[in-house]
């Protein structure tokens, strides 16, 4: 799977061009593996272009809130996504962790949330460049894992991002990335949930890295942040992993 985080960027005519372009570079068997996250406000418009164009693409959203919050000024619960179109929502990115102060408290409502609407969830962690050098990586994952345990989740899939690598240009060695996606197997897998999906890898990802780390054991998707922004290079990333 490959899923286009677009964060905060786009607009409406940019949204438009990128989903013509995926319908007329990608065939429909191709689009099936390929969501897309837009900022919440192009979800409807992206929704009714994909019906129209009858494109097989899937839609996410970037953040939901607790549902058990009401009234929220500003909020959008699950059900709302829903109806605005997203199949999937992602919940846990670093930079809402860093920024936001999202903790596990908040992150657990906000799964219960995506829960009760079968939203299917992208739940996302990393360690910090900090965290990294002074060997915490492992200890920092299951930590931010922990909450899985108790969740009552319908189809789900983790995506580690290396906090340091996101939007720096570096992704994590090979080595690594193998021997962390399967100490994070292990760790869901302990938790026995039926709907684990498996592992995404993101931070940094482009063409010219794709085909490298998706090939590795325990990868089983793709989170990709900015050169999703570019219909072609997203596109090229899809290709480059369904060669013959």
């Amino acid at each position: 799977m490959f899923i286009a985080n677009w964060k905060m960027n786009g607009s409406q005519s940019m949204l438009v061009r990128w989903l013509e372009g995926v319908n007329k570079t990608l065939d429909k068997s191709l689009q099936t593996k390929c969501i897309l996250c837009p900022p919440v406000c192009f979800l409807s418009e992206a929704s009714k272009v994909i019906k129209k164009e009858k494109l097989s693409i899937s839609l996410g959203a970037q953040n939901i809130d607790p549902s058990n919050i009401s009234p929220l000024t500003g909020g959008i619960d699950g059900a709302m996504l829903k109806e605005l179109g997203a199949e999937y929502v992602v919940i846990g990115h670093s930079e809402r962790r860093k920024v936001f102060k999202e903790e596990n408290q908040l992150l657990s409502e906000k799964l219960e949330s995506a829960s009760k609407e079968d939203l299917r969830v992208i739940f996302c962690i990393g360690e910090s460049l900090k965290e990294k050098e002074e060997g915490k990586t492992i200890s920092v994952l299951k930590k931010q894992l922990e909450i899985l345990n108790d969740a009552e989740l319908n189809n789900f899939t983790v995506a580690y991002e290396p906090v340091w690598a996101i939007g720096s240009g570096e992704t994590a060695k090979l080595d690594d990335i193998e021997d962390i996606h399967r100490q994070i197997v292990d760790e869901v897998r302990s938790f026995k949930k039926e709907s684990f999906l498996g592992v995404f890898y993101g931070g940094s990802v482009d063409s010219s890295s794709s085909r490298q780390i998706l090939s590795l054991k325990g990868v089983q998707g793709l989170l990709i942040g900015g050169a999703s922004l570019e219909c072609e290079e997203f596109c090229n990333i899809v290709l480059t992993n369904n060669q013959n």
